[in-house]
């Protein structure tokens, strides 16, 4: 892979010249289109949060939290199973070895009922935070 400057690499793009085989600074293109779209994802999520503001994310973290704390067990059953269909959809047109297939299904759903679990639990304390800064907000 050539490594080009960052000139070279506004200059390929602008004269429409795929940049993907070239490295910038070391990192593949493919990474920066990546770390670029990450970028993106946060800045958007950054403008949503402050538009809805304090007093919404408030109401709608008592209504999750609510929601949450009476279905723990029904979302991570759910996402349990999504995780498993998910993974065999996925898994079986490759021909993956049966044995195989089934350890690391078992894995992935096993990780998709732990993140719902853990995300259950730490919404309690998200919303205290989220409180704390609302009222700080007003206050201040």
């Amino acid at each position: 892979m050539a490594n080009v400057s960052y000139f070279e690499a506004w200059g390929m793009w602008f004269d429409g010249r795929s940049t993907p085989g070239n490295d910038l600074l070391g990192l593949s293109m493919i990474w920066w289109g990546r770390f670029g779209k990450i970028l993106s994802f946060v800045a958007g999520a950054a403008v949503i949060v402050d538009l809805l503001g304090p007093s919404r994310l408030s109401r709608y973290s008592d209504r999750l939290t609510g929601f949450l704390a009476r279905r723990t067990f029904m979302a991570t059953a759910g996402a349990s199973f999504v995780a498993a269909i998910t993974f065999l959809w996925i898994t079986d047109p490759i021909g993956m070895h049966r044995l195989l297939q089934s350890v690391l299904c078992l894995t992935f759903v096993t990780a998709a009922g732990l993140l719902v679990t853990a995300v259950s639990r730490a919404l309690p304390a998200t919303h205290r935070v989220i409180r704390a800064a609302s009222r700080e907000r007003v206050v201040g």
